[in-house]
């Protein structure tokens, strides 16, 4: 093991996740270090006194590498399943249980971390080490421009099948026959989009990386047959008159369309979208301080790709609001106009969106809210 490059990648992968609020990761560095050196090839563990979101990153790394090859490459058979060559080995189902739900959480948060839009799919075999099958008949029309799918059953009992890649195996997933599943959508021969279906505790989820870079995930609703958990009542909820303004701004992203809502209307249309992963609504509904410089729209969506750690965190955070806010009101401070949102009992505090109005005097979110 080369300990100084582990410790170089721990550092990067720190700075894209949860450890960039970290001012100094020293004291860190150098309990792995000394856990490494001293107990050899045993996973090592630490103590250091920081949130339980920190730990599960730095765990990663420990279980993590049986999934990913960083420095290999895998053959494709003609049956449509990659042979990976004698370097590979499969990963002991012993060792690795579909039933851990903690490997799986795992796993799910590395290919997350790793997986990029527009990545190659020659970069898809040296990372992922795990057989891949060649869909042919998937359900999607391909309106999004999609021109292969390629479908991943991982930490699966030996044996396990896939039986249908248009449906999610939520019973399967519930057995622990597999521990996860991944379809990939290919466009040009490169990462369109991917999701991951997979399972903790007595819940299926379902996570997607879009092609715009913007991440969802959300519990499966298995008492309908569909995705996504049931819908409860929110203060974000739009009217009907609300909803098609929505619709009709997403599409034709005209302003004027927006003169006369309140900030809190637009702070409602702003949280939908996010919802929805909808990137351009975003970007149009946000404006930038007098004198700052608004990136355009392809900056910001190359940005969005670069960082999707930052992504599934901002749309969870944005789901958690949803769920637990309880009151909005607008509060006008010297220069500026906010829109809190008060949380429920479990919740935090409060959370605020600064508003300003552009020259036509219509509401738009500030660029950092």
């Amino acid at each position: 093991m080369n300990l100084d490059k582990l410790l170089e990648e721990f550092k990067e992968t720190a700075d894209r996740t949860l450890l960039r609020g970290m001012d100094d990761t020293t004291g860190l560095e150098e309990r792995i270090r000394m856990n490494i050196e001293k107990k050899g090839k045993k996973r090592f563990r630490f103590i250091y006194p920081v949130s339980a979101a920190l730990v599960a990153v730095v765990l990663v790394i420990g279980f993590a590498p049986y999934l990913l090859q960083k420095e290999s490459t895998s053959t494709h058979t003609p049956n449509g399943t990659s042979a990976e060559p004698g370097t590979h080995q499969k990963p002991d189902p012993k060792a690795h249980p579909a039933s851990d739900d903690q490997v799986i959480m795992g796993t799910v948060d590395e290919i997350i971390d790793v997986l990029r839009v527009g990545m190659t799919q020659d970069q898809i075999k040296a990372k992922i080490s795990f057989p891949y099958t060649v869909v042919d008949n998937y359900g999607g029309s391909g309106d999004d421009g999609t021109e292969e799918y390629w479908g991943y059953s991982i930490l699966a009992k030996e044996g396990y099948q896939r039986k249908d890649w248009t449906m999610i195996e939520t019973e399967a997933l519930l057995k622990r026959d597999v521990g996860l599943e991944m379809l990939v959508g290919w466009k040009d021969k490169k990462l369109h989009w991917y999701t991951v279906s997979y399972v903790q505790g007595k819940d299926v989820y379902l996570l997607k990386l879009n092609s715009n870079g913007t991440i969802q995930e959300d519990i499966v609703d298995l008492s309908q047959g569909g995705t996504g958990s049931p819908a409860a009542s929110s203060i974000f909820d739009l009217k009907p008159e609300e909803e098609d303004r929505y619709f009709n701004y997403m599409y034709e992203k005209k302003d004027e369309l927006l003169r006369g809502l309140s900030p809190i209307d637009i702070v409602k249309l702003y949280v939908r979208a996010v919802q929805d992963g909808q990137l351009e609504m975003q970007y149009a509904l946000r404006i930038v301080d007098e004198g700052v410089e608004k990136p355009t729209f392809e900056q910001y969506l190359k940005e969005v790709k670069k960082d999707p750690v930052g992504e599934r965190n901002f749309w969870r955070s944005n789901k958690k609001m949803m769920e637990l806010g309880s009151k909005m009101w607008v509060e006008h401070k010297d220069d500026e106009t906010i829109v809190w949102i008060e949380y429920k009992d479990s919740g935090p505090d409060k959370t605020g969106y600064i508003m300003r109005q552009d020259d036509q005097g219509i509401w738009k979110v500030r660029w950092r809210p």
